[in-house]
């Protein structure tokens, strides 16, 4: 029993109610904000780039700033997060995350913009993994999949958003009022705040497998009691068993190696060697090809006398997405969903190459697709393949990889741009195409299993 009685706490006394809706809103402005963030830019860069006439060196460096920032924040998050818990390195990232989108009103230069940019990416880096973290190591493992899709809904909230105040302060793709964007955006950055702050619940999970199982006993009766008045709180059975499952936990994984808990080496160790590398490669790739066609995306459409309403249709293409997301994540399961949109991915990159103009609204909103299911699933697939005692190592890290790969792409594909509009689709159709192989050899997939199962030799 022991071995799963974290699993059947959740599940069975806490239940799936009122705390998790709270937690669940509260986060969800980091993804608001992240989803925000992204349209923010594509109408920033070519704003920028006509305003302050930048060359293409200077467009580069911007256009890598935010992403290298998720790398950064994505290594901080990784190495502090087990140290320090989720909770407190959630609120020292949104007291910066508030404090650089009101500073971005009064940026002059590239050079103070891109630092900004960059310290904005170092935050949503650290955010982004923890707010998936808390939310998986706390939701019952039939509710996993979806709560984490659900989040991916409040990134397309958040580029409504910029939508909205869009169409109020542009005028175009690349003239308008990107300082009162900014200054709007100040207001959900304070809710996430605030929130975070008073209400917000370290994991449960994360304090008992790091010897303070008291705070975690009384977290999970806090959250018992929240969900329903009649509630009864844990036994004195039910806490031996927690303690007896964390201290199983603490003796496999000193079995399996002697550094610290948060050691990077524990990622490559055997048990872990063969998920690392895979999960490393897949997002880099990933993130490369998506980042690629991102930053490129508002150009070419301007280039080819497309409006704002253009740039907006082709977010549409995440709203089925979501849909489709909710539906096959937990019934068909992490990566049957993986393989699927990358096939199509791989086809639309193509598609947009060789047909070019005639088909280059629909192919970005069918791109868009593809890319809001792999993020969506790849976050939950990665999170679940690692242990909670390095969970946030693990998932920072990679992380991290994307980030690199994202910080990378502006250098190479503008020129690329530059030189031939359409020459970036073929190259990601063919980074696509490597990434699903690395999919198809991907080495276990937990829907609907228990976290921090204990592998047989």
């Amino acid at each position: 029993m022991s071995e799963q009685i974290l699993e059947q706490v959740l599940e069975q006394r806490l239940g799936f109610g009122k705390h998790y809706w709270r937690q669940f809103f509260i986060i969800s402005f980091i993804d608001f904000l992240d989803g925000a963030e992204f349209l923010y830019l594509a109408l920033l860069t070519p704003a920028l780039k006509q305003e302050w006439n930048l060359s293409i060196l200077e467009l580069s460096i911007f256009g890598s700033s935010f992403t290298f920032g998720l790398t950064i924040g994505s290594i901080i998050c990784g190495f502090l997060a087990d140290k320090m818990g989720r909770k407190s390195i959630l609120i020292i990232a949104t007291v910066f995350q508030a404090a650089v989108v009101f500073l971005t009103v009064f940026c002059q230069n590239i050079i103070q913009m891109s630092l900004l940019r960059l310290i904005y990416g170092t935050v949503i880096g650290m955010n982004l993994a923890i707010s998936s973290i808390l939310m998986i190591e706390v939701t019952p493992k039939l509710h996993r999949g979806k709560i984490i899709v659900a989040l991916q809904v409040l990134i397309l909230l958040g580029r409504c958003w910029i939508m909205i105040l869009g169409y109020i302060f542009m005028e175009s793709i690349s003239i308008g009022n990107w300082r009162a964007i900014s200054l709007c955006n100040c207001i959900p950055c304070l809710l996430c705040l605030i929130g975070t702050i008073f209400w917000i619940q370290e994991s449960p999970r994360f304090l008992i497998l790091n010897e303070e199982i008291q705070k975690g006993i009384d977290n999970l009766n806090y959250i018992g009691q929240f969900n329903n008045s009649e509630y009864q709180m844990l036994t004195d059975d039910e806490i031996q068993s927690i303690k007896e499952w964390a201290q199983m936990q603490k003796l496999h994984h000193q079995q399996q190696q002697q550094q610290q808990n948060n050691s990077i080496k524990q990622l490559f160790n055997q048990e872990n060697l063969t998920i690392t590398w895979r999960n490393y490669l897949i997002n880099f790739l990933f993130m490369f090809a998506m980042m690629a066609i991102f930053n490129i995306l508002p150009f070419i459409l301007d280039d080819e006398n497309k409006s704002l309403l253009h740039l907006y249709i082709v977010d549409i293409g995440e709203i089925p997405a979501l849909f489709v997301m909710l539906y096959s994540i937990d019934k068909f399961g992490r990566l049957p969903t993986l393989l699927f949109s990358t096939t199509v991915l791989i086809l639309i990159l193509f598609s947009i190459w060789y047909w070019k103009l005639y088909v280059i609204i629909i192919g970005l909103t069918i791109f868009k697709f593809c890319c809001k299911i792999n993020c969506g699933t790849l976050s939950v697939l990665f999170a679940e393949s690692y242990h909670t005692l390095y969970r946030s190592l693990g998932l920072g890290t990679t992380n991290a990889m994307g980030g690199l790969a994202g910080s990378l792409a502006p250098f190479l594909i503008f020129p690329i741009y530059f030189y031939n509009y359409y020459l970036p689709f073929l190259i990601c159709s063919v980074i696509s195409l490597i990434t699903l192989v690395l999919l198809m050899f991907y080495p276990i997939d937990l829907t609907k299993k228990a976290l921090d199962q204990l592998k047989q030799k």
